[in-house]
């Protein structure tokens, strides 16, 4: 219980604090391009149709892109800016850049609000644009202005949700990888309940401020907040452990497996790991090519060969951990000659398991693929169908909450265990002679450090096997060395 708080304190701070600075962010540098595209409209001081449209188009094209895509193909920008792909930090640049012209459309609009005469009396009286903007649009326009920081603001908290897919921390990333991910309804309900109240709470605030026309406590909140942020930043600084290794795995159960191989590594080697979970298997190869993570382990070699091949990343395995046997399960069918023309079987959208699992059924004989593609297949490479079943691609967590819907699912280990399963009730599984192995992956610079020999040790200790086989019993973990 007192873990479970701490972390639920952890991901509440990460969600004020990823969402104040891009707060500030977005409504500064928004508020600036919503002045430009108010004093360039027709009849205002700067009027140009020409850069008004313009800026405006740009305005608009980056509120239609969907805010993960948006996070996803500035990969690289964030980098740039930030050294990192991977933190709290690194969802900073997406989600301002995401509320950036959501808010300059909404001071835009407030601008718009105040009587033209108003203005146009104050040309007349020769006010420069600087005493246009301080005296006249912004105190005109000032409970606008609040209202729409705060839906910004809430907006932000929303977006931040999304801030897991690049290990942004948060109480989004809480619920996913602690309560979606592991079937444990109580930690999805808590963060949503902390959810609820920071959003009425900054919501009641916001139409306070609005009706009462005061900014002055919104100035002194940041000022409170901007010293939180800052402090927490330095104090990491001042704890710098030498001798320490970032480690990517997949979020989930891998973390609590890796967690004993924290303890064995610093009892025995004075080697301290950092865990760095993710929800997605692309990102941790690009943490490790980027550099900001130092290994990871999640992935088997075929899975690592494609993504070399395809991105040509500097990374290769240097030791075996576990086969995680993937299985076929059903709530449906009690063997798999049961199966009837045209059901739907459903599996995981990812490329590897993808692969997997089709090569799993056509080693059972359900269907043929094409003999060129191997372990790279995805279901356009069936060649053959008797059964003539219909394929379905989901997310690897939603899998076995559709145990009700289709004859037959494809479920990794990782959710067997959480979703109530065991693998002995599989209908069909691979063998201890799988190829998909995971493995520790490293950057090829790195293979021969031994720092990574001593995590290698770690992985394949006496205590990691243990704790490993634990969380998946009954042959659900089949140690590779």
């Amino acid at each position: 219980m007192h873990s479970e708080l701490i972390a639920l304190f952890k991901a509440t701070w990460e969600t004020i604090y990823i969402v104040f600075l891009s707060s500030v962010i977005s409504v500064t540098i928004g508020s600036c391009i919503g002045t430009l595209l108010f004093l360039t409209r027709e009849k205002q001081a700067f009027e140009n149709k020409w850069f008004n449209q313009s800026i405006g188009f740009i305005v608009n094209a980056t509120r239609s892109i969907p805010f993960i895509i948006l996070m996803i193909s500035i990969l690289p920008l964030t980098r740039c800016i930030m050294g990192t792909t991977i933190g709290t930090n690194a969802a900073i640049v997406p989600l301002s850049l995401a509320a950036i012209p959501f808010f300059a459309r909404i001071c835009e609009s407030a601008f718009a609000e105040i009587p033209y005469a108003l203005i146009e009396t104050a040309h007349a009286l020769g006010v420069s644009t600087w005493q246009l903007i301080s005296k006249i649009l912004i105190p005109e326009s000032l409970p606008s202005l609040i209202r729409g920081i705060t839906l910004t603001i809430i907006g932000l908290i929303g977006y931040s949700a999304m801030a897991g897919a690049i290990g942004g921390g948060g109480l989004g990333e809480l619920a996913i990888n602690y309560g979606y991910q592991r079937f444990n309804v109580a930690v999805t309900l808590e963060t949503v309940v902390v959810l609820i109240v920071i959003v009425q709470s900054i919501q009641l605030a916001g139409d306070i401020l609005a009706k009462k026309r005061q900014f002055k406590p919104i100035l002194l909140a940041s000022l409170f907040l901007g010293i939180a942020c800052i402090g927490s930043q330095l104090y990491p600084l001042f704890n710098v452990q030498e001798n320490t290794l970032k480690i990517g795995v997949s979020s989930g159960w891998s973390e609590e497996v890796m967690k004993v191989a924290q303890q064995v590594a610093l009892e025995q080697y004075h080697l301290h790991l950092e865990i760095v979970p993710f929800n997605d298997y692309v990102l941790p190869n690009t943490a490790l090519a980027n550099g900001n993570i130092d290994a990871n382990i999640f992935q088997h070699i075929p899975y690592l060969d494609a993504q070399v091949k395809s991105h040509g990343y500097p990374l290769v395995p240097i030791a075996k951990t576990f086969v995680y046997p993937m299985g076929f399960y059903s709530r449906k069918l009690s063997h798999l000659s049961a199966l009837k023309t045209g059901d739907i079987i459903a599996l995981p959208n990812d490329p590897s398991n993808e692969a997997r699992s089709l090569l799993l059924l056509q080693k059972a004989g359900l269907i043929t693929l094409n003999p060129r593609i191997g372990t790279l297949a995805t279901i356009n490479d069936i060649v053959e169908n008797p059964k003539h079943l219909q394929f379905k691609l989901l997310d690897a967590a939603q899998l076995p909450r559709v145990l009700q819907d289709a004859a037959l699912v494809a479920i990794t280990n990782d959710y067997v265990g959480p979703a109530g399963l065991d693998i002995h009730q599989a209908l069909l599984k691979e063998g201890p002679d799988s190829l998909y192995a995971n493995v520790i992956v490293v950057r090829k610079a790195d293979q021969h450090n031994p720092a990574f020999q001593q995590l290698t040790a770690v992985m394949h200790s006496r205590s990691v096997v243990e704790e490993t086989k634990k969380i998946f019993p009954n042959g659900a973990a089949i140690a590779a060395f």
